[in-house]
Parts: structure tokens; C-alpha cells; sequence
């Protein structure tokens, strides 16, 4: 029979979340909260599932989120995610056609972005993504983390409970994301992933810790992380693990890695999902080759509207460019678009 490709309701979840986990290779987790939380997220009219008979086969699926472009201003994206092809039915273009078919939706509903973090990045080029963000992992030991220079540190470090972490973090990311180009606005959900952090409810990793800087009263970064424990010939070696590092500002940027410095009993600590590459931190260090730095892929976009998205953004200098593009998977993309723009716009 042919493959056949629809949306699935919400009544079709279980078998949809199944084939998703068999996708990746992993089996249900016991958790509780992992099912819970995919099937409060998921979007059934942004699901595109190929089935073999009555048999789902290849799974794909969508959320809808704002993320920021230069001039401090923002898009709608449509984040495709849970995309998995079953092993037994490699190579006859199931996954082509669904990604085919989530761009056309997108274009449908006037969203001209896409963005996915890849599992193999040899994969997506091929539909027209390609590396926006690039990200870094960290290393550094602690005995080599003084400041050379740096701002003036007047605040307070406190540490905060979980189930208070989100009201106190999210004014803070909230001021910091439209500075950044390509960081992501955060609901509820993506708050309560943040803060749950599955990966390391997987892993069985060490609970998070979570504080906030404030000066005078008022809250400007903030850093969730984990100690993994060690011990070296009777000396504790513990490693300070960030999970997520944000400021404000350049004084709050110096008082998180102050504290996480600075921390008893560490010797080393490791920053290994999605370390910010223009912080400062290296500048601020006065031993910074001591700084151990890898630079991987982060985020992939996907322009599914050229001019929309082209002229969302502001250009350092006033100028037109013209530019051809080809686009055999977006063909309403085709064409040559010439972009007049500058600093207040384009």
C-alpha cells in the first residue's frame, strides 16, 4: 500500500508519542512526567504523520514560537520537532515528503520562518535549513578563573526555590531575549521544560540548583546549574555543570561566573548545552586560554517567506543589495528580491 500522510488528533496521541520514542532508539520512560508534559504540548494540527496502512511510520510535528532578529524585533517561527522515520522504512522518501509538507502548511498560515535543532546535521540542508546560531561548549579549571578586569560587582547572589524559579527568572528573560538575535520567547511550557530539565531526568543527573543576582532589590541574571561529586585521593574534585547562564547586563555576565567560580569543593566546571559565544567571559579572564572552548551547530533556520522575513530585520548600513534565490522546496521563493535597507529598518 502506499504511504499515506495526515495530521492525528489528540485520541491517536499514545501510538504517536510510541513511535516517536521508538524513532530516537529509546524506550518509554517510567516517569510519569515526560508523557504528561509531550502530550500537553503537543499541537495535533501541526502534525505531520505518515502511516503505512493503519501503522504509523514516519512522525513529524510543529509549535509555534516568536523568536528575535536584529533591531531588537521579533518573528513568528514554527519550531518542527519530534521528526522520525521508522527503521523499517528507510529510504522511500517519507521524510522528504513530510518536511515538504510542514513548509507548505507554514506558507499556508503565513509563518516565514522554520527552526529545528538537528540530530545529524548532514540531514536538513537539503531542505533549505542551515546553521543560524552557533554555540560553544566550556571547560575551565576553577584554580584559573581570576578577573583581569571586568564591572563592578554591587549585588547579591540568593538562591532560589524551585517551584519559584520561573516568576523570578522569566522577567529577566524576558527583558534579555529581543537583545539577542535568535533567542526564543518562552511560555509556560518552555519554562517548565527549562526547569524540569529532561535531559538530565534521563541521565539521572544530579538536581539543579537555581539563583538570581539582584542589585538593590532588582533581579538582572540568573544561572541554574548541578554539581556532579568527586573525590580524588580524600580532595573533593566536584564539577560546577550550567545548565543556563542569562543576564541582563554586563555586571550581572561577571556576577554569575563570579558565583559559579567560586563555588566550595568544584575543581572544574563545564558549560555543555548552548554556552552564548559574545558574553565577554573571555575577555574578563586573565588567564582566558585557560578557557577550553568547542563550537558546535545550534539552531537551524528555514526562510519559508524571503521578503517577510528579510525585511523584519534591521542592516547595519543604509545600501541595497539584490540577491537570486533558488529554492526547489519553496518555489514561491524563487526569484530576485532586492533588499533596501539600514539601522531604522528595510
Amino acid at each position: 500500500m502506499p504511504i499515506t500522510y495526515r495530521p492525528i488528533t489528540l485520541d491517536e496521541f499514545d501510538e504517536f508519542d510510541f513511535a516517536v520514542i521508538r524513532g530516537f532508539s529509546a524506550h518509554p520512560e517510567s516517569n510519569p512526567w515526560f508523557k504528561d508534559f509531550a502530550r500537553r504540548s503537543f499541537e495535533p494540527e501541526q502534525s505531520v504523520i505518515a502511516f503505512d496502512d493503519e501503522h504509523i511510520v514516519g512522525t513529524s510535528s510543529a509549535f509555534t514560537f516568536e523568536i528575535s532578529v536584529p533591531g531588537a524585533n521579533t518573528l513568528t517561527v514554527g519550531g518542527i520537532t519530534e521528526v522520525t522515520v521508522s527503521p523499517t522504512h528507510r529510504r522511500r522518501g517519507i521524510l522528504t515528503e513530510m518536511m515538504r509538507r510542514q513548509l507548505d502548511t507554514h506558507h499556508e498560515r503565513e509563518i516565514p520562518l522554520a527552526a529545528l535543532w538537528t540530530s545529524e546535521s548532514v540531514i536538513y540542508g537539503r531542505y533549505g535549513y542551515g546553521m543560524a546560531v552557533t554555540h560553544e561548549h566550556r571547560e575551565i579549571d576553577l584554580r584559573h578563573t581570576s578577573f583581569t578586569h571586568g564591572p563592578d560587582i554591587r549585588g547579591q547572589m540568593r538562591f532560589v526555590d524551585k517551584e519559584d524559579a520561573q516568576g523570578v527568572f522569566s522577567p529577566i528573560l524576558e527583558r534579555a531575549w529581543r537583545e539577542y538575535p535568535a533567542m526564543i520567547r518562552r511560555n509556560d511550557l518552555t519554562w517548565e521544560a527549562a526547569i524540569t530539565d529532561p535531559d538530565g531526568l534521563r541521565s539521572r543527573a544530579p538536581a539543579l540548583f537555581y539563583a538570581v543576582y539582584e542589585v538593590d532589590g532588582a533581579a538582572t541574571g540568573y544561572v541554574m546549574y548541578r554539581i556532579r561529586h568527586g573525590v580524588t585521593a580524600g580532595d573533593a574534585t566536584n564539577s560546577v555543570q550550567i545548565h543556563e547562564l542569562v543576564a541582563s547586563n554586563d555586571e550581572a555576565t561577571a556576577a554569575l561566573w563570579r558565583f559559579c567560580f567560586d563555588i566550595d569543593l568544584a575543581s572544574t566546571l563545564t558549560v555543555g548545552h548552548g554556552a552564548t559565544t559574545d558574553d565577554g567571559l573571555l575577555w574578563m579572564l586573565s588567564d582566558p586560554r585557560r578557557l577550553k572552548r568547542s563550537s558546535y551547530d545550534g539552531l537551524w533556520l528555514r526562510l519559508i517567506d524571503v521578503p517577510m522575513t528579510l525585511s523584519a530585520r534591521t542592516y547595519s548600513e543604509e545600501g541595497s543589495l539584490v540577491i537570486r534565490v533558488e529554492d526547489s522546496f519553496c518555489k514561491w521563493n524563487d526569484g530576485n528580491w532586492r533588499i533596501d535597507g539600514g539601522p531604522e529598518g528595510a
